[in-house]
């Protein structure tokens, strides 16, 4: 038993991985794949405002809350309802193996 309620992960989300393909100049161009589509837990967490390169970027945190799996890195992002929520750690919070506390940042 997992000991959560039911209805708890009720937000369906796109797990995806970057693919590098060279742009023939010596780059490259990043694009995402999906991986896997999950249900999960979003709940923000907080907001804050940068000037990055002269122009205002809002951030806004997220916790998504998923069963385990052990290919989740921050290297990958989540996409839910057109929004994109980048992966910047991932926690098994008991160490059992149940569930996985991802901490995202969704940019705009």
């Amino acid at each position: 038993m997992s000991g959560l309620p039911i209805g708890a992960l009720r937000h369906r989300v796109t797990l995806e991985a970057p693919i590098d393909a060279p742009d023939g100049a010596g780059g490259f161009t990043r694009s995402f794949a999906p991986v896997a589509s999950l249900w999960a837990r979003i709940a923000p967490s907080g907001a804050r405002e940068d000037f990055v390169e002269q122009r205002a970027e809002q951030a806004t945190n997220y916790v998504v809350m998923i069963r385990w799996r052990n290919d989740v890195t921050k290297d990958l992002r989540f996409v839910h309802r057109g929004r994109r929520l980048r992966i910047q750690s991932a926690l098994d919070p008991d160490e059992r193996r149940r569930l996985l506390i991802c901490a995202c940042e969704e940019i705009t």
